[in-house]
């Protein structure tokens, strides 16, 4: 017998897990609630499924979580008037910063919590779709009875589940963000060096991804370290002095503190005068920046 789930908030997240966990055969959306009438990609098939309040929520085994961050608990405090929650009623979130105790409402009615983070960039709805099977999802869940019906969800939706403790959840977060959103932004910083080119969007953009694919693929095979190429590993000095000098001061301090990062990385392949000759450039003395 297949089990019902509602999903409040119909964003990227909401939209590709409604689509999702019906696939697997043992789940049904019952209802969604949404702000809009017309959820995205998914409004021919949701047409009769939204509601516009948690208060018209009808029973239902599961309930996700697909808002930001900073309205879960309030979420979780009009969740926890519904009459018909218990013990069976599986409620989940699905942020990979905040922990269980931000649905301690909802607990004290009775109902099982947990925490479902995909490790996966949800930038597109269709896309997200096709492709958010096989990859990881941290579960975070109080108890073994809670951490088995997040497996079992995680399944559903194909996912290859980890098990996180609430203690390390704000690290683990910010782990990823610093992969995710920092390689962004540092690749929107090799593009702003290329812009006296005057090269083509499309051929910048092809120039950093390129290479940041490369260096992506070298680390799910290899350790940083050995992973790690380029001047600053090989001691080049003299490179690292050209870089700098063909920027302005606001590009040259950008460029340090990446640079004096992977200098740090790289010590142990270095020898001592490499080492000094690098920091000279960069203008670190006793291991910081000038």
């Amino acid at each position: 017998m297949k089990k019902s789930f509602h999903i409040i908030g119909m964003g990227r997240v909401g939209q590709t897990f409604a689509a999702v966990l019906p696939k697997s055969g043992r789940w049904k959306l019952a209802a969604a609630v949404s702000r809009k009438n017309n959820p995205g990609v998914l409004a021919d098939c949701l047409a009769d499924k939204i509601v516009p309040r948690i208060q018209d929520l009808p029973p239902a085994d599961a309930i996700l979580i697909a808002t930001p961050d900073n309205i879960l608990k309030n979420i979780a405090e009009q969740l926890a008037q519904l009459p018909w929650l218990a013990k069976e009623t599986l409620v989940i979130h699905f942020s990979g910063a905040k922990t269980i105790c931000v649905l301690d409402e909802v607990v004290k009615c009775g109902a099982t919590v947990g925490s479902l983070h995909p490790v996966f960039a949800f930038a597109d709805v269709e896309k997200s779709i096709r492709e958010l099977a096989g990859n990881l999802c941290a579960l975070e869940a109080a108890d073994a009875g809670a951490m088995a019906k997040l497996h079992d969800l995680a399944a559903a939706a194909e996912l290859r589940a980890f098990e996180i403790s609430s203690q390390q959840k704000a690290r683990y977060h910010a782990a990823l963000s610093v992969a995710s959103n920092f390689s962004v932004t540092l690749a929107a910083f090799a593009q702003d060096l290329l812009a006296p080119l005057h090269f083509s969007d499309e051929l910048a953009r092809e120039l950093v991804s390129g290479l940041m694919r490369q260096s992506v693929d070298h680390l799910a095979e290899l350790p940083p370290l050995s992973a790690l190429t380029g001047p600053i590993v090989r001691g080049d000095d003299s490179t690292v002095t050209a870089h700098v000098s063909v920027m302005d001061e606001a590009e040259r301090q950008k460029y340090r503190i990446w640079a004096a990062a992977t200098l740090d990385l790289a010590r142990s392949r270095l020898d001592s005068g490499q080492i000094k000759a690098l920091e000279k450039v960069l203008n670190i003395s006793d291991g910081c920046m000038n």
